[in-house]
């Protein structure tokens, strides 16, 4: 994932696009609309006609993030190696990171709601690059796990409000564009920067990993403080409660609920997958792997719109599930030979990244009024699952071989599937009674007007 505007621009017409315009239309417009509302019709404010190019420096903010959110999992025996801890307990550097974010971002949005946006944005970034710049030069592992808490304090802030001042630099007919744009940052992240945060892990040693991260923030952070962000009115702050309150209402939980499942079967292996690609291959360069794996994760985020907008996003997340399932359990197999890793890790990230947008929508056609909330708990609930994947996949190889933690993990993900398998003979149960329309078809009728 190598880093800057020009990257960000080749992959726009065809990642994100199409499927951020699809959630807005179903759903995710009233959350566009609750965050640039007061931006846009003030008295002496201008609806802007054009995307603001500034965009792109909140984009290459998210590829700073992302490329910190996924990096470890390339080093992580890179590391191990130069601290003397076991893998297992370094994975646990990617538990503290993305359960800080899962837990901490509603929380920092409600204490820093009645700041200035764009100040409390600038300073979360530059916050982020020191934490990683602190990484990089932490003498001991507890330090190092410090820091990444501080990482992760930092991007839980910074991402929510990228993506909402993002849409306030863009008229409303282009707000899908301009989510996209921010959005898009984070998916190059997975696709180039993670490999090449291993890369240079790999050849340079771990902590010059942090500080490519620390570069590219800094990079981000400069160009926002030189070229400025547009001062907008930011809406009427939500109380940490109002934030929770829809989680519960037991159908918010019972969709929430298979995500968190499947993510701790994916990552409880992807925090480790360095560790199982050099076990089977005896190699110690992965990177090149990773980029297979994120590449698989773009194309699945972008046929995944496609096809949720032509079927019922249930039955498509069974589908989806059972081929992540399928894949993963023969992962330990078909990783033996670098031809059969690069494949079975294409097939296995297109898969999980295909529940992404599914997921997405049936979380926005839970209750549309309240659809930036549900977006926020939704996210919270990916990173909680990466945070519990590589706890358990840490736990887990104290008693288990690299080799078995596809299928430890496949148990997670069939759990997800009894649980959405439950839901939808449920819904149609209750179709047959002729009390309420089936779900999908439910789905394909709350779209909001734009």
């Amino acid at each position: 994932m190598l880093p800057g505007p020009c990257s960000f621009f080749a992959f726009r017409c065809n990642i994100f696009y199409y499927n951020q315009n699809t959630l807005m239309r179903k759903g995710s417009i009233q959350f566009m609309a609750q965050t640039t509302t007061s931006s846009s019709v003030g008295e002496n404010q201008e609806i802007p006609e054009h995307i603001n190019p500034r965009i792109i420096l909140l984009s290459l903010g998210m590829f700073a993030l992302g490329t910190d959110a996924f990096v470890v999992a390339g080093v992580i025996p890179v590391i191990a190696r130069e601290t003397g801890v076991v893998e297992g307990l370094v994975g646990q550097l990617v538990t503290v990171f993305s359960l800080t974010y899962g837990l901490g971002a509603p929380v920092l949005a409600a204490l820093t709601g009645r700041w200035s946006r764009n100040r409390v944005l600038v300073g979360a970034l530059g916050l982020l690059g020191l934490a990683n710049l602190a990484s990089a030069l932490s003498p001991s592992f507890p330090r190092l796990l410090l820091t990444r808490i501080l990482a992760g304090c930092f991007a839980a802030t910074y991402a929510p409000l990228a993506y909402a001042v993002g849409v306030s630099l863009a008229p409303p007919a282009r707000r899908g564009l301009a989510l996209a744009l921010v959005v898009i940052g984070l998916t190059t992240a997975t696709a180039l920067g993670a490999p090449l945060g291993t890369w240079v892990g790999e050849q340079f040693g771990w902590r010059f990993s942090f500080t490519l991260v620390a570069v590219l923030a800094g990079i981000a952070f400069l160009s926002l403080i030189i070229c400025g962000l547009p001062e907008t009115a930011a809406p009427a702050p939500l109380a940490l409660l109002a934030r929770l309150r829809p989680i519960t209402q037991p159908r918010v939980i019972l969709t929430l609920l298979p995500a968190l499942l499947w993510n701790v079967g994916i990552y409880m292996l992807y925090t480790y997958i360095a560790l199982l690609l050099q076990h089977n291959m005896h190699i110690s360069d992965v990177s090149i792997f990773l980029v297979c794996s994120g590449l698989g994760i773009v194309l699945g985020n972008w046929s995944g719109g496609l096809l949720a907008d032509r079927f019922g996003t249930r039955r498509l997340i069974l589908l989806f599930l059972s081929m992540l399932l399928l894949v993963q359990l023969f992962l330990p197999l078909l990783t033996q030979t670098p031809g059969g890793a690069a494949l079975s890790l294409l097939l296995w990230s297109t898969s999980a990244a295909l529940l992404f947008i599914p997921q997405q929508q049936r979380v926005l056609n839970l209750a549309p009024e309240h659809a930036n909330v549900l977006l926020a708990l939704n996210n919270s609930t990916f990173y909680l699952g990466i945070a519990g994947g590589a706890a358990l996949g840490g736990l887990a190889l104290r008693f288990f071989a690299v080799t078995q933690l596809p299928w430890i993990g496949g148990v997670s993900i069939f759990l997800a599937l009894v649980v959405i398998a439950r839901g939808l003979r449920g819904q149609a149960t209750v179709a047959e009674t002729g009390l309420q329309a089936p779900v999908d078809q439910r789905e394909k009728v709350l779209i909001l007007p734009e």
